[in-house]
């Protein structure tokens, strides 16, 4: 009898876990969609074809197209696009649809004076330390080059974002890169475009490496200077690149 009451309580055990276990597998892939996809992945994969042109601005949205190339549903894409309208990347219209934003030159150039104003600061911050810039970063100048020579302006402005980052870090103030990167992050579409230009994308790349050269000369004037115009708070590209792509950009 003992055994057999062991066996009753162990088989009722049993059956609930079983019963949790269902239940938790149910809701994880309600949680991973159709494909497997998280709805974290969806907004991802819609914020990247977006900072990197894939969706190109003032392109309309269908959530039902999107869900059908990305293999889910369309709650996660709805929801999806109802962040990025709130990171203002996209603009729902009730009555219209939905639209990838436009480039807003005003806030591009308050976003690069925020981060010229913080970077500077921490640059003047490590110039009385005996800390070396070039060790440091070094690799991201590396993947830089690799982007260059292939033309691949997405890994060069990923690689950008982690060398900046990595300034920060070095300042002990990598928390407030990370307070800046969500906003900073309406930088990159117009970056990417700039960079079509192969002239500046070397250019940039060229300033990158002065940057570390002056400040591991600890030559202040030099790299105040190339801080400056490295930074380009003013967007010195910007009239040329409205008259090529007039329709993308706010009026």
């Amino acid at each position: 009898m003992r055994f057999f009451g062991f066996y009753v309580r162990l088989k009722t055990v049993f059956l609930i876990f079983a019963e949790l276990l269902c239940g938790f597998i149910g809701e994880f892939m309600a949680y991973k969609g159709k494909s497997g996809i998280t709805k974290q992945e969806v907004l991802e994969i819609l914020r990247d074809k977006i900072l990197y042109l894939d969706f190109k601005p003032g392109e309309q949205l269908s959530d039902v197209d999107i869900a059908e190339e990305l293999n889910v549903s369309r709650t996660p894409v709805r929801e999806a696009l109802l962040k990025l309208q709130g990171e203002k990347f996209v603009d729902i219209f009730p009555q219209s649809g939905t639209f990838v934003s436009l480039l807003d030159l005003s806030l591009i150039k308050e976003i690069l004076y925020v981060r010229h104003v913080l970077e500077c600061e921490l640059i003047r911050k490590l110039f009385d330390t005996d800390i070396t810039l070039k060790p440091k970063l070094d690799r991201y100048i590396i993947l830089q080059e690799l982007a260059v020579t292939e033309n691949n302006q997405k890994e060069y402005v990923k690689n950008d974002h982690l060398l900046h980052k990595e300034i920060f870090n070095l300042a002990g103030h990598v928390k407030s890169w990370e307070m800046l990167e969500p906003t900073y992050s309406h930088t990159v579409r117009f970056h990417v475009l700039d960079f079509h230009d192969k002239q500046v994308f070397g250019t940039s790349l060229y300033e990158h490496k002065l940057i570390i050269k002056y400040f591991d000369e600890r030559n202040k004037d030099k790299l105040e200077e190339i801080l400056d115009i490295h930074h380009d708070c003013n967007l010195r590209t910007s009239e040329s690149l409205i008259v090529k792509y007039k329709d993308w950009f706010c009026k």
